[in-house]
């Protein structure tokens, strides 16, 4: 097991998918409970963060339900929920509608956080800040963030030592289509997903 705990973030709004994505299934399990199962293999404290967790109906080892700590409905909320209450001092942050990702690629790259409070993955340009690990030292400043009601996570990172990963061979060396950081918006992407699955490409 990895010496990091896992966040994934299953409290949005799902208003272009038109049904709460977190719950949505590719055979026969949710996305939701995909992701846990495996990142249960690399992490023994994985918390699942919603508005209500009262809406999952699964049981996965070392997973924990958790219900946001605000009231406001952003990212950046679960991700100060998920710093509280995780086992280890490095968090990785992952969205509920991303269940291809790769647990390789995330155990090595949780190698690159030493010396930051943040990492970012940046492919062609893309930040993706809900596939990164952040620590229990940039937790203040998201804090203060949030307290002056600024949420937009791209907003807060000038205040934080971050790393912006950018490393492309690395990603591809793991994931070599990047499904890792597909996510699931829309209807379409929901059928393009249940197409990926049929190819293998899901870890279950």
């Amino acid at each position: 097991m990895s010496n990091f705990s896992c966040a994934i973030l299953a409290g949005g709004q799902s208003r272009r998918f038109g049904s709460d994505k977190t719950l949505a299934k590719i055979n026969n399990k949710s996305f939701t409970q995909i992701l846990a199962e495996n990142l249960s293999e690399i992490s023994d404290d994985v918390l699942i963060i919603s508005k209500d967790s009262t809406k999952f109906d699964f049981e996965v080892k070392n997973c924990r339900f958790l219900n946001d700590e605000y009231e406001q409905q952003c990212p950046l909320v679960g991700i100060i929920t998920g710093l509280k209450n995780s086992k280890y001092d490095t968090l990785f942050v992952i969205s509920a509608d991303s269940p291809f990702a790769n647990k390789e690629l995330i155990k090595n790259l949780f190698s690159f956080i030493d010396g930051y409070e943040v990492l970012l993955p940046v492919i062609k340009s893309k930040i993706y800040t809900l596939f990164g690990f952040y620590t229990k030292n940039s937790l203040k400043v998201l804090e203060e963030y949030l307290n002056n009601g600024i949420f937009r996570l791209l907003d807060v990172y000038k205040d934080l030592n971050v790393l912006y990963f950018d490393n492309l061979e690395f990603f591809y060396k793991y994931d070599k289509e990047l499904y890792s950081f597909l996510n699931i918006n829309t209807r379409e992407d929901y059928e393009r997903a249940k197409v990926i699955a049929k190819k293998g490409c899901l870890e279950i």
